[in-house]
């Protein structure tokens, strides 16, 4: 098994032999030097474990970035150990001070500013990787990730056993888990666990996903309970005892999408854990047919839009993963 475990070093004035450096190491940013601060300066230092990457970064001049990354590949966590750092993004805006950390998971373009004596350490994770370790119940993943609340206080237990084992990564001297495969591919697993189950989450979304009326509550039940069957948006009106009209109306102001895209997120939300836990011997076609996909090259761009990655890649993650418990 390839374990890939690797830590480089830079020091650079130039911001554009920085990018391609940091390019090489899947983190792609168009950094920004303003005309009125001609002068540029950061170190940083990155490490790899596996499909994951860490780096801390500072900044005697500070810094503005673009992200190039789609949103839907990776999540990132930061945690601020001086200075300021500004985020702005689609819908979203925040400050965040030394001894916070933040998550951005964004919708659109994104840009950071980072003061002059800017100090953090950060954590890129596939969202692939997380998947398996959650439970969704009747939420897609984008709903799940985007009930973690966007800051959080480093001093918080989660919060901080997160933010030292990243530091771990990036101690001087050689990589820690450079001669040890079975060690890297633990504490990577260790880490994402620590991520989805210690992050801290936002109640109040939570009490918005549980105070629904109680004829939509009955759709719902009744369209988990036929998810495998055929029916239209008047069956499911018809059971829940409302016209179509008002269903559709509830399921925008509560659920945030019409009946028919709720439906379909559930059945790819079940061919997904289908492909992660099911017959491992079943063909993904005939996975996808049996929940209502009958034209593959839909199903695959559907699939890729909420999962971030083909399904293809969902059963080969659901291989490595095999092949690390049976280590």
């Amino acid at each position: 098994m390839n374990i890939a475990v690797d830590k480089y070093a830079w020091s650079s004035c130039e911001p554009t032999e920085l990018q391609e450096k940091l390019s090489a190491a899947d983190i792609s940013v168009i950094f920004d030097r303003k005309p009125e601060n001609p002068n540029f300066h950061i170190d940083v230092t990155v490490a790899t474990i596996r499909e994951m990457a860490a780096w801390k970064i500072f900044s005697e001049t500070g810094y503005e970035i673009q992200y190039l990354f789609r949103p839907s590949d990776r999540i990132e966590l930061h945690f601020v150990e001086s200075g300021t750092f500004h985020i702005e993004s689609e819908g979203e805006q925040f400050t965040a001070t030394a001894g916070t950390g933040f998550v951005l998971l964004p919708s659109g373009p994104t840009s950071l500013k980072a003061s002059s004596g800017a100090r953090k350490i950060a954590l890129a994770i596939p969202r692939i990787l997380c998947l398996p370790l959650i439970r969704l119940g009747n939420d897609d993943p984008d709903a799940f990730f985007r009930r973690f609340d966007p800051t959080a206080e480093m001093t918080e237990n989660g919060v901080r056993t997160i933010h030292r084992m990243a530091a771990l990564l990036l101690e001087s001297g050689d990589h820690p888990f450079a001669g040890s495969p079975l060690g890297a591919s633990l504490f990577q697993e260790a880490l994402i666990t620590a991520f989805v189950q210690s992050w801290p989450s936002s109640g109040q979304k939570m009490a918005i996903q549980t105070a629904r009326p109680r004829n939509l509550k009955r759709a719902l039940d009744w369209i988990q309970a036929h998810l495998a069957e055929e029916f239209t948006v008047s069956d499911i009106a018809r059971n829940a005892g409302q016209s179509v009209r008002s269903l559709q109306l509830s399921f925008r102001q509560n659920v945030g999408m019409n009946p028919l895209n709720y439906v379909q997120r559930l059945r790819l939300q079940q061919i997904h854990q289908d492909l992660l836990h099911g017959d491992a011997d079943e063909n993904i076609s005939e996975i996808a047919a049996r929940w209502g996909f009958s034209h593959m090259g839909y199903f695959a761009t559907r699939y890729r839009a909420i999962y971030g990655v083909p399904p293809s890649a969902t059963r080969a993650s659901r291989g490595q993963m095999s092949a690390i418990e049976s280590i």
